[in-house]
């Protein structure tokens, strides 16, 4: 009988059934849609990197920029931000999301960059977005 390990949250069985689920039901499936569009966002991502790259150098703190270069770009956990810089996780989750005072959302990197983003008439970003719903409608059509 299979037994349920918690640190790795598996079930055990046997080979013959995972060969006897069809591909297009693994969790790891992709269409041709799904793969288009995963590789417009990739693409899109790519182009307006540099953009947000310097949003993040000239507009966030610097404990906020770390703590998101971290994050975002190495892909550490909050946790290990934490350990790292000798803050609580819930501290690192403020510098990052923000939290809520009084009812109104307040702080943070992610919500500061999202209002530099939109106030701003970058044409790269304009055209970027643009190219990206292009490509989704192309991928659409295709499947």
């Amino acid at each position: 009988m299979a037994t349920y390990n918690p640190v790795y949250w598996e079930v055990q069985t046997s080979s013959r059934f995972l060969e006897s689920v069809p591909v297009e039901r693994s969790p790891w499936y992709e269409t041709s849609e799904d793969r288009a569009c995963r590789h417009a966002q990739q693409d899109f991502f790519a182009s307006v990197m540099p953009i947000v790259r310097d949003f993040v150098e000239n507009e966030l703190t610097k404990r906020q920029r770390e703590i998101l270069t971290l994050y975002f770009f190495e892909g550490k956990t909050q946790e290990e931000i934490a350990a790292d810089l000798s803050l609580t996780q819930s501290t690192v989750s403020r510098h990052l999301f923000g939290t809520v005072r009084n009812g109104k959302k307040v702080g943070g990197a992610i919500p500061k960059l999202r209002k530099v983003v939109d106030r701003t008439d970058d044409p790269e970003i304009a055209n970027a977005l643009t190219i990206l719903h292009t490509k989704y409608a192309r991928a659409r059509q295709a499947a």
